[in-house]
């Protein structure tokens, strides 16, 4: 009898989630909102189901008799996973994790309850209980939704910053109409790709982390393996030990983004998923050769998975420059693939495509993938590869 998994999310994130089950003989039953998203041609079958439909998941899950449910690279779909697997018994994180791990006020709550380190934070719905906070909170600080992802509605509020302006950036994207207030944490920013068997943390590949920095943070670039030296290195693996063990992660991915302030690495977020932004799909498999993708899917599908065992590779992933406009193309690029070390460029948009600049993820234009020697190599390929291609747009 074959193996089934649900996979929920048929946009390019999972799209290699999708293809690695078909590689591995797994069928594929694929939900989403979107019926023309990428991945759906790719499925065995497809459901027009949102990925954030719990009880329509679940369901669905029973009906076909699954083996596994899953997902890759977003948080949307995380509390129907964790309900689905409950229900028919297989593995995953529990509701209660998947609930921590999808509003930043309850994960804050949580680490602090663990005495994890992270920033200091309160949660507020209305302007009023905003301008009342921030008394205790020194400018800059950092606004963001509870429940978005990607850099959306978060904003960095310094002295001269309008605090109204700020409360509604980052009230837009709120679906529960509250938001963070958090302590700017000042340091390297790293993720940390984790893989979690019987309750043992497994540590796959560390990632240094570009930004635009303030005010939106949004990420420009990974590389791996991130460059820390032995104190620093060990302090953050106690760390994701400690954070996937309170949170209760004892089988299954995590994704940790830390700080690394100069009292040690604090918490920013956790996430109970492998990483998006082709990190999971093509990072880490480029810089460790590690099929993070593939374990995952097996673990999710009662497969009783070793440790992994990553080598010492290096790989970059660097983004377009963005430029405000309406998209009519791409120059570069061929230049761009042929760059020696230089493994992909993928165009993120078509032509016609509109941008207002870099706000948020979903600004993004495109990306270059790159290998290296090391991380300093992987890194200079990827950024010379990128400043070979030029976003074309118009007004």
């Amino acid at each position: 009898m074959s193996t089934t998994a649900l996979i929920l999310g048929a946009s390019p994130l999972q799209v290699p989630m999708i293809r690695r089950a078909r590689e591995l003989g797994i069928r594929t039953v694929v939900v989403d909102m979107a019926p023309r998203a990428p991945g759906v041609a790719l499925a065995d079958e497809f459901l027009p189901i949102s990925t954030t439909d719990v009880e329509a998941v679940t369901a669905a899950a029973r009906e076909r008799g699954v083996d596994g449910v899953t997902t890759v690279g977003t948080d949307m779909p995380v509390r129907s996973v964790a309900a689905a697997a409950r229900a028919l018994g297989l593995t995953g994180v529990s509701e209660h994790t998947a609930l921590i791990c999808t509003d930043k006020g309850l994960m804050a709550q949580a680490f602090a309850s663990a005495g994890l380190p992270h920033p200091a934070f309160e949660t507020i719905s209305a302007f009023e209980e905003l301008e009342a906070a921030q008394d205790r909170f020194e400018r800059p600080f950092i606004l963001k939704p509870l429940d978005s992802s990607g850099s959306r509605g978060v904003v960095q509020v310094d002295p001269a910053t309008d605090l109204r302006e700020a409360f509604d950036y980052a009230m837009a994207p709120a679906r529960g109409g509250r938001i963070l207030i958090e302590e700017l944490l000042v340091g390297p920013e790293i993720s940390c790709e984790v893989l979690c068997i019987d309750g043992a943390a497994h540590v796959v590949a560390l990632t240094d982390k570009a930004t635009t920095g303030a005010p939106h943070f949004v990420e420009t670039g990974h590389t791996q393996p991130a460059v820390l030296d032995e104190g620093t290195s060990a302090a953050v693996h106690r760390l994701i030990a400690d954070t996937t063990r309170a949170m209760g992660i004892t089988d299954g991915p995590a994704h940790i983004e830390m700080i690394l302030t100069a009292t040690g690495p604090r918490l920013v977020e956790l996430g109970a998923r492998l990483a998006g932004d082709f990190v999971s799909s093509h990072l880490v498999p480029l810089s460790t050769g590690v099929d993070l993708i593939g374990l995952v899917l097996r673990q999710a599908c009662g497969e009783r998975i070793s440790p992994p065992r990553p080598q010492a590779l290096a790989g970059a992933i660097r983004f377009f420059r963005t430029r405000a406009g309406t998209v009519t193309g791409f120059s570069g690029i061929e230049r761009a693939r042929a760059l020696p070390g230089v493994q992909e460029v993928i165009p993120l948009v078509e032509p016609g495509h509109r941008v207002t600049g870099l706000h948020s993820s979903t600004d993004r234009l495109g990306l270059v993938i790159a290998r290296g020697a090391d991380h300093d190599e992987a890194a200079r390929i990827g950024e010379t590869a990128r400043e070979l291609i030029t976003v074309e747009v118009h007004p």
